[in-house]
Parts: structure tokens; C-alpha cells; sequence
């Protein structure tokens, strides 16, 4: 059995992964010691050591790790920090020669039975921090885990528009469950079973947001949360099977084969479409109006003529489809708030503000004589 603990670390990610055969790895290791927790969970050595990226939370008892434990292999994503947290780091490893580094380039590592995935970074430079977070995907039989570190949306995007998101049953929230930490791409191509968000207790991030809350359990997962839960533990077998555990009972159990049915984070209402809206855009939303959009999905085997039709958000910004405009079957229209040429799939409000709030809005769909065609609520 796959064991995958997320430790219960305040504001920070630690996530200990033991597999069947005893291997031991530990994605990142929080703000502060967490040495005797590990050895509470029968942590002797490491066989791999990851720092997704070197934010305090989540590199800030890594020091002490490699100080204490006897690790094999260490990876991060190649990017220096200026902090003492990280120089601190780095100073430890110095002095432990024995350990290898391995770069964050894709390649698949093998922890016994288990397979962990490296997916590709953003280069070096294009972006922040949290956006070059090592993401892994752990794999062991039918049972797979996406772990992200930090992403935000541009990374999570990335990672979708290349085809790297698997189904996955159980998922780690991506920064700390933010309202910036997922989209619906994402959420539409990992599908989780399980939710598990790293959180400390009252923290002055405000993290998890509702947002966040309400799109993890809209794609139809079950969300468990450090800050009420303490250590979480999913426990994976190969045929998919898996349980929940926190504080020593069962909570959840259930089978990732059912991970590939398809759900609807967003509003169908029996139209034979759906309509869905990315509202938190990377960086300010006021600056960057087309980093937020409003999806319509065709769930239908016809196309449909939608020229005319019109989608509103609660404040009556609304964007008309232009004559002619047509969802094929099965396909997808993009509509951005800001300014651009439409080509045939991604169309463009004109406006040089955000519109959708992203603590929470209802986009409006009228065909053409203006009846509510569907209504979506976030």
C-alpha cells in the first residue's frame, strides 16, 4: 500500500509519501522543524528529498532534515532565493557530499513500486516563484497523485495546454488551496476524488478561499484540510482503491477507477451545454482583463448556432456573440474580458477593467429573443 501523509505544518506544505516497499520520499518540508514528526510517522531515512520551490513554508525545515535524517537523492527546481532560510539550506547541504542532486528536468524516478513523475518547468525567468514549483505526478498501479507545490494559474495552464494533467484521484491544492491555485481546465483534466489542502489555522492569507472550496468540490471531489483535519493520510493500492484517514479513523473510502468519469464543474442545467467562468486572472485583474474569461461547452453530438446570444454577469456586463457564430458539437468558446480578435473559438468583451468578481458573481447565458438559456453561480 501507498501511503501519502500530508503533514499538519500551519502555513506550509510537507507532504511525506511511503511506498509499499518502504522507500521513503518528503515533498517539502514547511516553515519549521518537523524532524520528530517525521520519526513519529517511522521516518528513518530518505530516499528522496524535494523543495518544489524555496519559499520558507515550505523549504524552512528542510535544514534540519537534511541535518538529522540520511537522504540519498535531493531535488529542487534550480532557482536561487536571497533569504537566510534558503542560504541555510544550501550551507547544510554543502556538508553532506553523500547526498546527489538531481535537476528538475522530466524524468520519471522510481520509488520502489512507485513511479514519480517530474514534469517540465516553466525556463527560468518568465515567471515567479510559485509558478516554478517542481510539480510530480505519483503513480502506483490505478491509484495517481498530482502534487504542484505552489502553481498558480499560468503554470496550472501550462501544464493543461501541454497534456501533463492526468485523471488523478487524489490531488494536493495547489497554493494552499488560493483563489489563484486552480482553474477549470486544471479541475476538468485531473478530475479528483480527493482534495487535500495544507493550511494553517486562522492564517492571514485567508487560505483556503470560498472560491477555491467551491470549484474542488463543484469538480466532485471530497476536501480534507490540515487546518481541521491535522496529518491527513491517503492510502492508495495499486487496483485504485483507497482510503482517507485523519486523527486515527477512516473517513473516506472509496476507488479512483471511477477517476475518468466525466463531471461538470459549472452549469449545465440539461441544455446540452455548459457554462463555466475563470475569474481570478493572473497577477492584478484590472491590468490583465483577458487572463479572466467565461467558457461555453458544448455537451451535445449537434453543433449549435449561437449568434446573437448573450452572456451577462450579475452587474449586466454583458458580451453578444456575433451573427453567424456557431459551437460545434462537443467544442468550446472562449469569451475574455479585454480586447482582441476573435478567431472562431476565442472572442473578446472589449472591456479594459475585470468584470467577474472573483469572490463570486452568476454569468447569465440569453439566446437570442433574450430567454435564460443557463445560469452559472460561483
Amino acid at each position: 500500500m501507498l501511503r501519502i501523509t500530508f503533514l499538519d505544518v500551519g502555513q506550509g506544505d510537507a507532504i511525506l509519501i511511503q511506498a509499499p516497499g518502504g522507500q521513503v520520499a518528503l515533498i517539502d518540508a514547511g516553515p519549521d522543524d518537523v524532524v520528530a514528526t517525521l520519526r513519529r510517522f517511522g521516518v528513518n531515512e530518505i530516499d528522496l528529498a524535494v523543495a518544489t520551490h524555496p519559499h520558507a513554508d515550505h523549504i524552512g525545515g528542510m535544514t534540519g532534515v537534511i541535518e538529522t535524517f540520511p537522504v540519498r537523492f535531493y531535488m529542487d527546481n534550480g532557482q536561487p532565493h536571497t533569504t537566510r532560510t534558503y542560504r541555510r539550506l544550501l550551507a547544510a547541504l554543502d556538508v553532506r557530499p553523500e547526498i546527489t542532486y538531481l535537476e528538475a528536468t522530466p524524468r520519471t524516478l522510481a520509488l520502489g513500486e512507485v513511479q514519480i513523475e517530474v514534469l517540465p518547468l516553466l525556463p527560468p525567468g518568465t515567471t515567479g516563484l510559485n509558478d516554478r514549483s517542481i510539480a510530480l505526478v505519483v503513480r502506483y498501479g490505478d491509484f495517481t497523485a498530482f502534487l504542484s507545490g505552489d502553481s498558480e494559474v499560468r503554470q496550472l495552464t501550462h501544464l493543461v495546454g501541454r497534456d501533463f494533467v492526468p485523471r488523478t484521484v487524489l490531488l494536493k491544492a495547489p497554493h494552499h488551496g488560493s483563489d489563484n491555485g486552480f482553474t477549470w481546465e486544471f479541475l476538468d483534466a485531473a478530475r479528483p476524488r480527493v482534495v487535500v489542502i495544507s493550511a494553517g489555522r486562522d492564517n492571514p492569507y485567508g487560505h483556503p478561499k470560498p472560491a477555491a472550496l467551491r470549484a474542488f468540490r463543484a469538480s466532485g471531489a471530497t476536501v480534507f484540510r490540515t487546518d481541521l483535519h491535522g496529518h491527513v493520510s491517503v492510502a492508495g493500492r495499486e487496483d485504485g482503491n483507497y482510503e482517507v484517514v485523519f486523527g486515527g479513523q477512516v473517513a473516506l473510502e472509496g476507488n479512483g477507477a471511477d477517476a475518468a468519469d466525466p463531471v461538470s464543474p459549472g452549469a449545465s442545467g440539461g441544455t446540452g451545454l455548459r457554462l463555466r467562468v475563470q475569474a481570478d486572472a493572473p497577477g492584478d485583474d484590472h491590468r490583465n482583463p483577458n487572463g479572466e474569461y467565461a467558457i461555453v461547452e458544448s455537451l451535445a453530438s449537434e453543433d449549435r448556432a449561437i449568434g446573437g446570444w448573450r452572456l451577462c454577469d450579475r452587474a449586466n456586463h454583458c458580451f453578444t456573440f456575433p451573427r453567424g457564430v456557431v459551437l460545434a458539437a462537443g467544442g468550446r468558446l472562449f469569451v475574455h474580458t479585454g480586447a482582441g480578435r476573435a478567431d472562431g473559438t476565442r472572442y473578446y468583451m472589449g472591456r479594459r477593467q475585470a468584470v467577474w468578481n472573483n469572490g463570486g458573481d452568476t454569468a447569465t447565458l440569453y439566446d437570442g429573443t433574450g430567454a435564460v438559456v443557463l445560469v452559472f453561480d460561483y
